[in-house]
Parts: structure tokens; sequence; C-alpha cells
């Protein structure tokens, strides 16, 4: 994903190797030298490129997968999202995140943004310990009422910085009715000298609460601010959010899923907006960002009725990667495999039923690509996934422990 090593808009370069050191990219060229004490891991006939970047999910979702299924937005979030959060313990709140977070893992997920409501404070514990244990990178997004509002600042401080792949931001919902809430958001995020991120427009009625104009009165548009979905934005607001250089989430699996709209993506790519793609937590059902990268292809083209229309293959590998980091801030980090950066890299192995036989592999990587075809998962240099297989994760107790929290959760309704 760095043009400037390789070939072509993505950068390619053909038979190369990736050094990794210190849990940084070290090298990237072909027939580098291997300094002693080097493991070598032979990656021959295989593609590796950055991790995903996740730019907006709800790791604890997977509590309740497959649920709601008939229903549009308003109808999950009554009758699955807040008939179900509330009632989750802390313990359990661990497994379910650990579930989500490992499955985002296994499926080439190197940094993830889970944008969490408001919680206890001991429940926070637990949801931050089971990203942690995780080994993805990650930005908790925190909301909160006003009245525990203090819990934003303390979980930065006491959970988030001593975890060297943690970071924050302070989540939101727009509206003009809890403005005041929405502004009190934004003077925490920017004493605290993070992003703001916001729901916007997720679906039409959500018109009536004019998110964008409240944003714009608080003084929050700018690179500083996320928002997700963004699918009912008029010409005018386009405008306004490229001209402040705000950054957006495109969800089209759980829009899909959810009845709620398009986005309008290649407006906002025609205005130079930074844009990555989000898995949206469990209306997304399932970590699969090769199935996440076709739909965001395929949406466009469906409704322009033109194969020509953006993005296209290598756009949407970029949003996937360097352009979801470009959406967070984090470019500097990750995102590329550019000497300097961290080393958060996944190994594809095209050597499958539904990746062979070659014929181009990049345009295979969208559209071939499944997640059993990562076959390795390195974030800051520390493996996570190595022949197609977690490292040191017993993934049946983490299954047999989340079927456990879920049965309680059911008995307990």
């Amino acid at each position: 994903m760095d043009p400037a090593l390789g070939d072509g808009p993505l950068g390619t370069v053909e038979h190369a190797d990736v050094h990794m050191r210190g849990g940084a990219v070290a090298a990237v060229g072909r027939r580098l030298p291997t300094p002693p004490g080097t493991q070598v891991i032979d990656a021959t006939g295989h593609l590796v490129m950055p991790g995903f970047v996740d730019v907006h999910t709800h790791l604890w979702q997977s509590s309740m997968r497959g649920g709601c299924a008939d229903r549009d937005l308003f109808g999950w979030l009554a009758d699955c999202n807040r008939a179900t959060f509330s009632r989750i313990a802390p313990a359990d709140m661990y497994r379910f995140v650990r579930l989500g977070a490992l499955d985002s893992v296994q499926s080439g997920v190197t940094t993830l943004v889970d944008w969490v409501d408001a919680l206890p404070y001991d429940t926070t514990v637990q949801y931050v310990r089971a990203l942690a244990d995780t080994g993805v990178r990650f930005t908790y997004a925190m909301f909160q009422a006003e009245r525990e509002a203090a819990l934003i600042a303390r979980t930065k401080k006491e959970l988030l910085d001593p975890l060297p792949l943690a970071s924050a931001q302070v989540a939101t919902h727009a509206a003009r009715a809890i403005r005041g809430l929405n502004r009190l958001h934004w003077e925490i995020a920017r004493d605290l000298g993070v992003m703001l991120n916001s729901h916007v427009l997720e679906r039409s009625e959500q018109r009536a609460d004019d998110p964008v104009g409240t944003l714009t009165d608080i003084g929050a548009l700018g690179p500083q601010l996320l928002m997700n979905h963004a699918i009912h934005l008029t010409d005018d607001e386009i405008a306004a959010i490229a001209a402040h250089d705000v950054r957006v989430a495109h969800c089209p699996l759980s829009n899909m899923r959810l009845a709620s709209g398009i986005m309008r993506l290649p407006d906002l790519g025609r205005r130079g907006v930074k844009a990555g793609l989000g898995q949206d937590g469990g209306t997304n059902d399932t970590s699969d960002f090769f199935g996440l990268m076709k739909a965001a292809i395929g949406l466009q083209r469906a409704r322009a009725l033109e194969s020509s229309v953006f993005p296209q293959v290598h756009d949407v590998l970029r949003l996937a990667t360097l352009g979801g980091a470009e959406a967070i801030g984090m470019a500097d980090r990750v995102g590329s495999l550019s000497p300097g950066k961290r080393a958060d890299v996944i190994v594809i192995d095209p050597a499958a039923l539904n990746f062979a036989p070659r014929f181009d592999w990049i345009n295979q990587i969208v559209f071939n690509g499944r997640p059993e075809n990562v076959r390795a998962v390195f974030v800051d240099g520390r493996p996570l996934k190595l022949n197609g297989r977690l490292v040191d994760i017993d993934t049946d107790r983490v299954v047999r422990e989340a079927e456990s929290a879920a049965t309680r959760l059911r008995t307990a309704s």
C-alpha cells in the first residue's frame, strides 16, 4: 500500500521480503539480507499486505448474532441492542468481546475502532481487558451520559494509556435534542486530544435530528470528527464534510442488513473525503473484510448500473487498509508496509479452492478472498495467527464460554 516502494497505485512488489524488527517494518524489498538470529517465515507463493483497519464496530454484539434478522435499524435497536446491552454482566462482557475480537483478528483485522455505549466502570474494565488480551491494536470510543462523563477521562488514563496498542476516542450520538451532551463530548475530546466519533444519518428518518447541523453548531466539523454510516447526506453536507476534512466510516454489509440505504461513496470519493470500512458489530454478523470489500464495490455498481464507478478494486483495498488508517488519524503508524511503521501484517494463501488459479491476484484478494485464506496475522510484529490458526488460543473454550454467557442472558430475560 505504499507506491513509493513498488508498482502501481498499491505499491506492489513481486518476490519480496518483509523484514520486521522491534515491532516495526524495517525493510521491504527483494532479496533482503537476513540478520543473525532472525526468525524466517517462508511465505513463498503467498500474498503479504498490511492488516485490515476496521474503523467502526461494536464487538459486544457477538452476544446476539443472527438476532432480529427481520428488523430495520430501529427494530434492531429496540428489540436486540437495547434489550441486551444493559443486562450483560462484566465477566460475560469479557467473553462476548473476546469472541468478537478474536473473530476479527483471524479474518485479518489488525486495527479496530470499537464504539461502546455507556457502561459502568467495572464492566468497562472487562471490556478493555478482553480487547487487550487478543493482541489487536484498538481504539476504544467511549459514550457516557452527562452524569458519568468523568468516566471517559478516567478510562483513558487508567485503562487505555498504559496499553501500547490502545487509544481512545469520545463517542456521541449527534442530535439536536441532546446538543448539550454532544457539546460536552466534543469538549472532552478536545481536552483529551482525541477524535469525536458519532453515528450520523444511518436512516433517512434521522434527518429530523439534524446531526450534521448539530455537529456544525458545536464546532466539531474537522479532521478530529469521524462520522459513522453518513448515508443520507445532502449535497451541501457532503461539500461541508469535504471542506472541513471530516472522516467517514462506510459499513455496507450492516447497512444492507438493516435496510438503511447506500452511502454516496462515489460523491465523497470525488471530493477527497477520507473514508474507511467498518463491520459495525452484530449487524455484520461475522468478521469478513473480504465480504465487506465486495459489498462496497457491488452496491455502488448495482445502483449506478456501471462497473467504472468508485470504488474500484485498488480503491477498496486502500479503504480497507491505508484509507481506514487515515480516517482515524493513524496513517503515520499503520495501513501500509512502509519502513518505520508498525509491523501490522497479514499473509494470504491463494493456493485454495476458492482462490486459485492465478489470473489477477489483486482482483482476487477482493473478489475471491475469504477469512480462511488468511494464514498469518502479525500486530506490532507479534504473531497472532500462524499456519491458519490463532496462536495460543483455545478457540473451543472461547466458544464454550460465549455460549454459556449467552445462555445466562437468555435465562435471565
